[in-house]
């Protein structure tokens, strides 16, 4: 196992020296066949321009996926605090429950039809085309 984990590292590690050499030459080429049509100047400043502004759309597409990630752990968090309120006043209400004997059987018909109607679940679609 070690020696499998070794020799990927190694294998993938000459690879990724190899994919940047090739990034650099072909953003080299580009530049020289820029500087050909523009100027040496112009190009090299067109380069970096791109290259910064693809920076910058990386930049804000992260923090718009952090964002996002951001609000989405809020409201599970959220909805697990609901949850467990919910669960509290359950569990707080059960001795009231227990000593009425008309509450019980009120909350365990309902409790019985909640779990009935989420077991149906409606899962019928528009009706058939004839």
């Amino acid at each position: 196992m070690k020696r499998k984990f070794r020799r990927n590292a190694i294998l993938y590690g000459i690879a990724l020296v190899l994919f940047l050499t090739t990034y650099v030459l072909l953003v080299a080429a580009l530049a020289v066949y820029l500087g050909t049509l523009w100027g040496t100047l112009a190009a090299l400043l067109v380069m970096a321009g791109g290259a910064l502004l693809l920076g910058l759309i990386m930049l804000i597409s992260v923090a718009i996926a952090n964002s996002a990630e951001e609000k989405r752990r809020r409201e599970a968090a959220a909805a697990n605090s609901n949850r467990a309120l919910v669960m509290t006043a359950a569990v707080s209400a059960l001795p009231i429950l227990m000593k009425s004997k008309p509450l019980l059987l009120l909350a365990a018909v309902g409790g019985l039809g909640f779990l009935a109607m989420k077991g149906t679940g409606s899962k019928q679609g528009p009706p058939p085309a004839e």
